[in-house]
This record gives structure tokens, sequence and C-alpha cells, in this order.
């Protein structure tokens, strides 16, 4: 299989699943088990934490623990339900898709005591292999003090690293992470980070591939085995203030408008040597920088324009000169790639989002060379959530930013250093990365 199709474009399908909610602050283990196509965990001790959530294709039930309480559970700003049941079905749903949920518990005076807000997604019909992270279902939880993250399983990954705000918090095994003690005031982003073997889905394909990533590991001085054979997940989630999150839902403002998506790829070097002895284009120049959004030295970029209030998006396109030298760095010839590998496909409108795929595929004018692959699939809502999920070479750096409406400021959403230009080649691991936002 090319590089081509493993980075097709996304699809908006995946297996219904069945997903409970992490504990939020309980002591004692987490007990998961998979029984056919759904995942269990043990209910909670706690009152005010949900005991379990299903997400299907067209509906999410919410059931909480809680005492004899009225009710009032409200979807983004639209009330839903109300009653003294402690449980909800959320019925006609559409497919993966992210929804925010605000469940608040009432005195006998109808006074409100508590309030807790829940961003979830429904499933979709059939599971993308190629990008695994692609409508996995990230569950998050946000109450007085606390946040409680869940997301799916990735098959052959047996430890997730978490990261607050860059700093390393803890590594688990489960697939869920509680953070207790947060101020009113923070804004928290968490970054999960794990590792696998190059998936062995298609055995014969995978054997070619382990043989040759690991021949790289072995001969490549300034590479490993490992670097060359594994793929890399990072799952990146920005949660806003909790005083603004846990405000009554009419009070929650947003901010429709004009967002743009920057996703930038550079060579750190300043001179990069071609591995072709036989070529006369013995040496490249590089980009010579470090990560930087307004740098107008880089191979390619793309800018996507999103207007969530009059839904469309649009693309802006660029390429970098490529410039050989000889080995005594006389100037042999210069030229600049061709941008038809940059596109924008599969612009899709409606009254809640705006959603495309961003597909990329530039290779070296001057000589035969990998491609730079990437591929990007965003989601934007009108209530100014996003939600992004890309793969790409782990190879040259990739950068991608985002300005959001009203802002001049660039906010860097992942960016990833090169592990060496043969990490362009078919056989190698790729980096799989989402992040998505519940700031409102």
């Amino acid at each position: 299989m090319n590089r081509q199709t493993r980075l097709k474009k996304f699809k908006q399908t995946r297996t219904g699943k069945i997903l409970p909610l992490a504990a939020l602050g309980i002591a004692g283990t987490l007990y998961a088990g998979k029984l056919n196509r759904q995942r269990k965990t043990a209910a909670a001790s706690q009152s005010r934490m949900p005991a379990n959530i299903e997400q299907a294709t067209t509906h999410i039930k919410l059931e909480w623990k809680g005492e004899e309480s009225s009710y009032r559970v409200f979807r983004g700003e639209k009330l839903i339900y109300e009653g003294t049941e402690p449980k909800l079905a959320d019925q006609n749903l559409v497919a993966g898709t992210m929804y925010t949920y605000c469940i608040e518990t009432l005195d006998e005076h109808g006074m409100l005591t508590d309030r807790m807000r829940i961003q979830t997604a429904t499933s979709v019909d059939f599971k993308e292999k190629d990008n695994i992270l692609e409508n996995s279902i990230i569950t998050t939880i946000v109450t007085h003090g606390q946040i409680s993250l869940e997301w799916e399983p990735i098959e052959g990954v047996t430890d997730y690293t978490i990261y607050r705000n860059g700093s390393k918090l803890e590594t688990v095994k489960s697939c869920a992470f509680t953070d207790e003690n947060i101020e009113a005031d923070d804004v928290s982003t968490y970054r999960i980070k794990a590792r696998r073997p190059l998936q062995r889905s298609d055995q014969m394909k995978w054997e070619l591939k382990s043989v040759v990533a690991n021949a790289v590991g072995v001969i490549k001085k300034d590479s490993t085995t490992r670097m060359a054979a594994d793929e890399e997940f990072t799952i990146s989630k920005k949660i806003g203030p909790l005083k603004e999150l846990l405000r009554s839902p009419q009070e929650i403002k947003c901010m429709n408008g004009n967002w743009q998506l920057r996703y930038t790829t550079f060579l750190k070097e300043e001179w990069l040597k071609n591995p072709n002895a036989a070529s006369p284009d013995q040496i490249f120049k590089g980009d010579y920088r470090s990560f930087d959004p307004e740098s107008s030295e880089f191979r390619t970029r793309g800018d996507v324009f999103i207007d969530t209030k009059n839904p469309s998006a649009l693309l802006t396109k660029a390429t970098g000169k490529t410039e050989a030298y000889t080995k005594e760095l006389v100037l042999l010839e210069s030229a600049s790639a061709a941008d038809e590998g940059i596109q924008l496909e599969k612009v899709l409108t409606d009254d809640d989002r705006v959603q495309f795929h961003l597909n990329h595929s530039v290779s070296n004018p001057l000589v035969m060379s990998p491609a730079i692959d990437y591929h990007v699939c965003g989601t934007f809502y009108k209530n100014n959530e996003f939600d992004l999920v890309g793969i790409h070479d782990q190879a040259p750096e990739h950068e991608i930013y985002i300005k959001e409406p009203g802002s001049d400021e660039w906010q860097a959403i992942h960016q990833a250093h090169s592990k060496g230009l043969e990490m362009m080649a078919d056989p190698m691991a790729n980096h799989y990365w989402r992040y998505s936002t519940f700031t409102h």
C-alpha cells in the first residue's frame, strides 16, 4: 500500500461503542473489561460523577449517581431534561459529532447546589483503519476543582504518559486520568503521548516495514531501531478555566467568525547532504530555523481560512525554494516545488459546523525523493470548539498553529521534530495526532 493510500481522506465512520466516564476523584483502582464491542468501567462511589455514558451513532445516554434531587440537563444552551431521575437519553443526534452537556442539581427549593459539564461525542458506523485517532471518542468531565479525561484505547499501546501545560504528570496503563486541585482560573492543555511498534494489521506489509525500519535504525548514526520502527501518538485537549465552564449555559457566549489554521513544513538544518552520492547535487540548503509560525523560510505552507458564521473554508498555499550546491557550496540549481499536491477537499458545512480535509504530498523539485505527506481533518463548531486530527511523516519538521476569531496571536497546536529525511519513505512509521478543545 503506497503512502498516498495510507494518507487517504478521512471517512466519517466508526463502529458504535459504549464508553463510561472516568471516576472523578475516586480512590481505588479502575476496573476495565472488554465485552464484544463495548467497554465498561466500574461505577464510582462519589455522588457528583456520572455512573455511565453510552455513545451510539444517533444517541447519547447519560446516567449519573445522585441522591433524591431535582435535575436539569442542557445540551449547549438548550434545556433538554428536567426531572428527578438521574439519567437521560438524548436522541436524534448526528453521528461523529461532539456534544456538550451541563448537569445541574437543584435542592428542594429549586436552588442550584451543583453543576457539572461533560463533553463527549456520538460514534460512527465504521472504524477508519489508517488513523485510529479519527472518530475515537474522547470524554471530558469538569466539576469544581477537577478535570477528568477518558479516551478509547489504542491497539498495541500499553502505557500513556500525561502532560499538563508541558509538565509530565503521570504514566498510566488505563485510558482514563483525573486531575485534582485545579484552580478556577487555570487554562489547562493536556497531552497524552504514546508509542507502539508498526501496526501488524497486514502481516506481510508489517514485516516489510519492520525489516526496513529496523535496518534504518541500525545503519543511521543519529537514529535508533525504535525511532524508525515506532509509531507515535499525541492526543491534546485544551480546557478553559473552570470558573467559565461551570457558569450557567445561558451565560456562556461564543464568538463565531474567522479562524485561520496554518500548517508548515520546514528543514531545521542549514545544510543537508544528499544521500545519493552519485548525484551532482551534493548539498541542499535548509531553512535553518526552529518552530516559528511567522517565518518566511519553509518547504511548504498551507493556510486554511474557516468562517463559522457564514460557513465556508478556503485554502492558500505556497512552497519554498529548493537550492542544490556542490560540495564546495557552489550553487548548481534552484526551483520551487509545484503546489498541486496541497489540496483542500470534502468541505462540508451545516448549521452547526464546518468540516474539511487537507491533503498534502509534495516532493523535492530537483531530485527523485519521497514526498512530504500529511493529512488533516478539521471540524470547527459554531459553539467555538474545534477538533483536528492528522497523520504525517516523521520528517521534516511539522508545525501547526491556529488563530481564533478576533485574535491576532497564533496558538501552537502541534509541533513535531524531524527524525531524519529517510522517515518520509513508505516503510517508515508515522506520527498520529489529535487536538480538540473544551473552552466554552
